[in-house]
């Protein structure tokens, strides 16, 4: 994934123009600055936290991990955690909001196969809450 590039709609675009339904995504590499979340189970948001790389560092992006699956609007639905190195001190990790990639980021996208009905039927949960 290119510099400048954001997670997200990037995936989104490759799995749309491959025709995939649903993914599995893996990737590392780097960030110039993220939103993470992390859920509050009591009322269903998120805490967000902002981070940004301190020059000339970048932010690690030492593990992300996440899935991606086409709703019945024809959207993308996609979950994405990450573990990030912030400096040689502070590393937090959670559900990855938003980024921007700086200077790439390596993605291993695999195409799950099989019953699509009951994948989107385990993941409906995204699309029934969804705020688009």
């Amino acid at each position: 994934m290119p510099e400048g590039s954001k997670p997200h709609q990037y995936i989104e675009n490759v799995l749309s123009e491959q025709g995939i339904k649903a993914a599995w995504i893996n990737g590392l590499g780097g960030f110039r600055w993220a939103r993470v979340g992390f859920l509050n189970v009591e009322n269903r948001s998120y805490y967000v936290k902002d981070v940004e790389a301190r020059y000339p560092n970048i932010i690690e992006v030492s593990s992300l991990i996440g899935n991606s699956i086409l709703g019945p609007d024809g959207s993308y639905y996609t979950h994405i955690h990450v573990t990030l190195g912030i400096d040689e001190d502070t590393t937090i990790a959670g559900h990855l909001i938003d980024a921007n990639v700086e200077p790439f980021l390596e993605l291993l996208i695999v195409e799950l196969v099989g019953d699509y009905t009951r994948m989107a039927e385990l993941l409906s949960h995204r699309w029934a809450h969804a705020k688009r």
